[in-house]
């Protein structure tokens, strides 16, 4: 069962779960009229994400680039590009608070692949 709420890491960043894995959602309002980046994370990248976030020093990349995190456990980068073509992209770092929930859901995501095959 997938849940409908979704997990609110900030103001401008939050993931829905779909029947795949998630979509990572981040709202980057710098710029007039801002920009919705949505990235959909498959339960397999979401467990290669985790084991990432769990190393000293974190560098990941979805497969088609449209997402990459680097960093440590006091800060981490994430780039959001657009893959069509278009040259738009922001980066978010998150610490604190933001972190916390962020690493809490990249791994409560993961888990989550067993649920959905039952």
């Amino acid at each position: 069962m997938i849940n409908a709420n979704p997990i609110h890491i900030g103001e401008q960043l939050w993931f829905e779960e779909t029947q795949l894995g998630s979509t990572l959602n981040f709202h980057f309002a710098d710029i007039p009229g801002g920009i919705l980046f949505k990235v959909g994370i498959s339960y397999e990248s979401l467990m290669e994400c985790s084991k990432a976030l769990d190393k000293l020093f974190s560098a990941w990349s979805i497969r088609d680039g449209s997402l990459a995190l680097y960093g440590d456990r006091e800060q981490l980068s994430l780039h959001f590009s657009a893959v069509d073509g278009s040259n738009l992209y922001a980066d978010h770092v998150l610490r604190g608070r933001e972190l916390r929930a962020f690493r809490y859901a990249i791994s409560a995501l993961a888990q989550r692949e067993g649920f959905q095959r039952n």
